[in-house]
């Protein structure tokens, strides 16, 4: 059963611990914007699994609602530079901070 969701309601799905669950996210993302009309995905990467939004990781491919957002900090650390990302993957300053203000302005926050 489909239901509505307020307009502009944001779900925030935070990976971390393991580039195969960037996969989990976009799964759940398809899920959750399928079921819930007017649903805003942002995929939130930071950590070990931005192995998984890496040129050489399996495919992101994401419906129209859903955005992939790595964290410039990880990758920084982990030496990977923008270039290497998917062409879908977008970037953010720092997950930490972007998890906040989200939540802040009525996100909803989902570990994956």
């Amino acid at each position: 059963m489909m239901q509505d969701t307020p307009h502009g309601s944001v779900i925030l799905l935070h990976v971390s611990d393991s580039p195969e669950d960037v996969a989990r996210a976009v799964a759940a993302s398809s899920s959750l914007t399928g079921s819930r009309p007017g649903l805003r995905v942002r995929i939130i990467v930071n950590g070990a699994a931005l192995e998984g939004v890496t040129e050489t990781a399996e495919s992101v491919t994401t419906q129209e609602n859903t955005t992939v957002e790595a964290c410039q900090v990880g990758m920084r650390r982990r030496e990977i530079s923008p270039d290497q990302l998917q062409p879908e993957v977008q970037t953010v300053e720092s997950a930490l901070t972007t998890l906040v203000d989200a939540q802040l302005a009525g996100a909803v926050y989902i570990r994956i």
